[in-house]
């Protein structure tokens, strides 16, 4: 039996397995045993395989996720679902389920049921009469199964009623061609390329293997050119008033829309005022990246994909929109508008004007659905803490390659056509080589029957993507001619690259329990790689992935639309190097992408992580994964992850107080960390936004490398010990260690005068802006009593580790607070002292300001939000939030870190045992004095006195966001 048949046969042994333990419970031991004994006995030439298989389903059945989070307004809200879920006939949703049974994890599969019944219950019920408008919003990570979830939902939705569904996918051809296959596959059962009415398909794909009988239909094909046309509909045959659901899947394109809005606006009835409207026919609209192009930008009117989208809902009586995104502070920032701010807002479309209404805030509910266990996101590739709090943060994954050749190559603020490179550097080179690795590491673990991608993302230009794949394909052959005749040193480098790059990686990760478990990734000989290197290599194609449809002009023709789908259904699995841009940054899956080369210079939250098309799920390969970026890319990542898992935590804390998707909002539009970085076009209508710190915890946790900053902030923050005068010691039995404390009420003034002094840069903290802010609170007699603790580390007892600090006229020698460097190499070079686990502070240090009594009501409160979010076992301390939420108003405080003036800096070494792990270590001098740092604590504070924050067009040039397409043109 040859490779390929018998990698086949494991992957149907596989899928045999999870349909048998489908039914349990609790999948035992025992269970996996007997399962895979009564698989080999159908295919006993696997029985070398038995571990393997063992491991896969033990995986199977322990991925886990946190339950998601639903901010509801109650006055809205009207339950309906549970009262009718058993008169409704679950046809479409139960042929998903056993399509999906062969892919996903059962306790996966069971969470997608409850919350696809909880978006539904939380629209309206489909059938109730008159007129009706919901909006919501789905919030997950960047590339972790959102479009299964909403297809999950189209099918509940068509079960329950609705009657049309159209889905926004993106702005791109290929990217909207990727998502109807999708729904051809997971909803309508049959290929859209050869029939859009059900009773024309023929053979049947996805869900149609299993219920052929099922009536739904298409308007729109998978196609390339496959988007909404007005003819294409009315030949279809298709009628939008039978009892079919139908469905369309259309770019956020004007001309698109704008046709789409007038072909159904024909169908519909005429206003006493002129309007059109259509009757009776309950209409869902999903929109995909809801953050992307959906937002009005235009500061003077209402952009035209913003209003097309709002004229549509507005053309039915009855219609629900659900926007899914990762990114979700553009969405944030919409404008609640009342009933007398959207008069005489229309849109004139040929001879109709439709009213454009509401603007799509997601008024009725938000829902948060944290990623499961298996999910590699930002925590796992970066080691950032998954929640605000850092008690469980893990190291990162081995699988980030800092570089810096590449200045010469692509200059971040390159032009288009400005001097184009004549040759790749070697970090691009290396790169490529490690996807060949990738490409036959993954056959030698009997993935052969699979798609491998490469992405290489350094510029939004055409010309530059042009010559850049021409140089890549050069280099590629070179290699791919080296490795077929067994000439040159290609193979010589891969194996040294295999031997000290991959295989210790590939045992990090083994070992790496406690960040990432997949059982199926093993140790890989060379030998086992270098034989499959000429399969590997042989297929191997660049592929220029932009807007241009014409050769003309371009160097390099290979500009064919990525489309594994009609590769997979004609038995051919792709191997491809996709060179682009912004058509690579939004919604496209890039199947089995394992090398990454990032180099764009944007600092923007949603620009940045929804061009992480490395995040998502890599079962059996996560270990060949690798991200070639910069280092400033790299500390941005950081940033911006920083502050979105801070917007989940305020998600989750709203929760616990029942609070509505306006009121977060509006807490979300104060947030100082979103603020920093989210894009500004977005949200240009309106250039002074407000800021507030009520309930924040901000911490210093980044610092550029400079002994002059580090000198200058010592005597700041010695200046501001010295005016303090005498402490008080502790103030509770909770933090006794630390006897540095002063408290005295009107002292603001010193707080305000050092941070106005403090160096750190905007994006860790903006100094001044929180000085303004405490300012304002003064005004208002909020703030203006301030706890200031010197954190001292009782704990160390060699000299070297304690610094000198003078506190009222006497020298005190002061335990330095030591905060490890994380590295991936010993010989890593250093530009920022970035703390590890983003958090300076220590869990018990916000306590120091609160007598006895007010942490045992914290704790009280804290031990109530763990019942209502079903978490085990009782808290030992308060949580944060409910800290600041107990801490009186008028009370701020300061805790000031004397960090190591020589950080300990430590990497991973190689070791074969999980259980004990060894790091290599070495101490760096920075600084002559300690390097001080800061955390401040805010109380929440009721109506507190929000400060105003410019957004001008500085701001958006030195965040390099680029505007929305927003053209007038065909899309086609």
């Amino acid at each position: 039996m040859s490779e390929v048949e018998q990698a086949k046969q494991f992957e149907q042994a596989k899928q045999i397995g999870v349909t048998l333990l489908q039914g349990k419970r609790n999948v035992t031991d025992a269970d996996l045993k007997d399962t895979i004994s009564n698989i080999l006995k159908l295919f006993p030439n696997l029985l070398g395989e038995s571990d393997s298989m063992y491991k896969y389903l033990e995986s199977q059945f322990s991925v886990f996720s946190d339950n998601y989070r639903i901010l509801v307004d109650d006055e809205t809200y009207v339950p309906w679902l549970k009262n009718k879920k058993s008169e409704i006939k679950w046809s479409f949703w139960n042929r998903y389920v056993m399509y999906l049974q062969k892919k996903i994890a059962p306790s996966t599969l069971n969470k997608l049921d409850n919350l696809t019944d909880d978006i539904l219950d939380r629209i309206i019920d489909p059938k109730t009469p008159g007129s009706w408008d919901k909006r919501g919003m789905v919030v997950g990570q960047v590339q972790s199964g959102k479009t299964g979830n909403y297809i999950g939902l189209i099918n509940k939705a068509a079960d329950a009623g609705f009657k049309l569904i159209i889905v926004l996918a993106g702005m791109h051809d290929s990217l909207r061609s990727q998502t109807q296959i999708r729904v051809d596959e997971g909803f309508l059962g049959f290929n859209t390329q050869t029939a859009m009415n059900f009773s024309n398909a023929g053979n049947r794909i996805g869900v149609g293997q299993y219920n052929k009988n099922l009536p739904a239909h298409a308007l729109t094909t998978s196609r390339l050119n496959g988007d909404f046309k007005a003819q294409a509909a009315q030949s279809s045959g298709v009628n939008i008033r039978g009892t079919d659901p139908i469905i369309l899947v259309v770019k956020k394109n004007p001309s698109i829309l704008k046709n789409l809005i007038t072909w159904l606006a024909a169908r519909g009835d005429k206003t006493p005022d002129g309007k059109i409207i259509i009757r009776d026919l309950p209409f869902l609209l999903i929109d995909d990246e809801a953050d992307n192009a959906s937002i009005n930008v235009d500061p003077r009117k209402v952009s035209t994909i913003n209003g097309s989208i709002r004229a549509l809902l507005s053309l039915f009586e009855q219609s629900a929109y659900i926007g899914y995104t990762a990114t979700p502070f553009a969405n944030i920032f919409i404008p609640l508008l009342n009933d007398n701010q959207t008069k005489g807002l229309n849109m004139n479309i040929k001879d109709f004007e439709f009213s454009v209404g509401q603007d799509l805030f997601p008024r009725d509910f938000i829902i948060n659905i944290p990623a499961p266990s298996n999910y590699i996101g930002p925590s796992k590739v970066f080691g950032l803490p998954a929640a605000s709090s850092s008690e469980n943060a893990e190291e990162p994954l081995p699988v980030v390659v800092k570089i810096s050749d590449y200045i010469n190559f692509v200059p971040d603020k390159h032009k288009k056509g400005g001097p184009l490179p004549t040759e790749l550097p070697q970090s691009l080179k290396y790169a490529v080589k490690c996807f060949i690795l990738s490409c036959a590491a993954r056959r030698a673990r009997k993935q052969v029957n699979v798609h491998n991608s490469m992405l290489v993302h350094v510029s939004r230009f055409i010309d530059w993507q042009d010559r850049i794949s021409s140089l890549v394909d050069a280099e590629l052959k070179f290699y791919q001619r080296q490795i077929e005749f067994d000439q040159g040193n290609v193979v010589k480098e891969l194996r040294k690259i295999w031997v000290e790059e991959f295989e210790p990686k590939t045992r990090q990760v083994i070992n790496q329990t406690h960040t990432y478990t997949d059982p199926e990734i093993k140790p890989i000989s060379w030998s086992r790689v270098k034989a499959e290197l000429f399969n590997a290599s042989s297929k191997i194609e660049v592929r220029a992935v932009h807007g241009d449809k014409n050769v003309a002009g371009l160097s390099y023709h290979n500009i064919s639309p990525i489309d594994y789908f009609t590769s997979e259904q004609q038995g051919n699995y792709l191997s491809v190097i996709a060179i682009g841009g912004d058509k690579l940054s939004r919604g496209l899956t890039l199947e089995g992408l394992t090398t990454s080369y990032y180099l764009r210079a944007s600092k923007m939250y949603d620009t940045l992580m929804q061009m992480g098309r490395w995040f998502g799920y890599r079962p059996g390969y996560a270990d060949l994964c690798r991200l070639f970026t910069s280092n400033d890319l790299i500390e941005w990542f950081k940033h911006i992850t920083i502050a979105s898992e801070e917007m989940r935590s305020e998600f989750d804390y709203m929760f616990l107080l029942n609070e509505t998707p306006r009121n977060y909002g509006l807490k979300v539009r104060t947030h100082p960390g979103v603020l920093k970085i989210t894009s500004a076009n977005k949200f240009r209508h309106k250039h002074i936004m407000m800021l507030s710190y009520s309930g924040k915890l901000e911490q210093t946790h980044n610092f550029k490398i400079d002994p002059q900053i580090f000198s200058r902030n010592f005597s700041v923050t010695t200046d501001l010990i010295k005016a303090l005068e005498d402490p008080i010691g502790p103030v509770n039995k909770e933090v006794e260690n630390q006897k540095y404390v002063w408290q005295k009420p009107n002292n603001s003034n010193l707080i305000t005068q050092f941070l106005r002094s403090f160096s750190i840069a905007r994006e860790v903290v903006d100094v001044h802006k929180m000085a303004d802010y405490i300012d304002a609170q003064v005004r208002k007699g909020n703030l203006t009593d301030w706890t200031v603790a010197l954190i001292n580390n009782t704990m160390v007892k060699d000299e070297a580790d304690k610094g000198i600090v003078e506190i009222n006229g006497e020298e005190k020698e002061i335990g330095l607070t030591d905060r490890s460097i994380t590295l991936t190499r010993p010989d890593e070079i250093v530009s920022s002292y970035t703390i590890n686990k983003a958090m300076i502070i220590s869990p018990n240090h916000e306590l120091i300001d609160m007598d006895d009594i007010e942490i045992g009501r914290a704790l009280a409160l804290t031990e109530m939000d763990w019942g209502k979010s079903n978490r085990e076992g009782k808290p030992s301390l308060p949580s944060g939030a409910r800290i600041k939420y107990t801490r009186k108003a008028i009370k701020g405080l300061l805790l000031l870190y004397p960090l190591h003036h020589a950080p300990l800096h430590r990497w991973l070494l190689d070791t074969s045992t999980p259980e004990k792990k060894e790091y290599g270590t070495k101490r760096e001098t920075y600084s002559d004095v300690p390097i001080f740092g800061f955390a401040i604590s805010f109380p929440e504070i009721v109506n507190d006195e929000k400060i105003e924050y410019a957004v001008n067009n500085q701001f958006i040039q030195e965040f390099d966001y680029p505007d929305e397409l927003d053209a007038e043109d065909d899309g086609n």
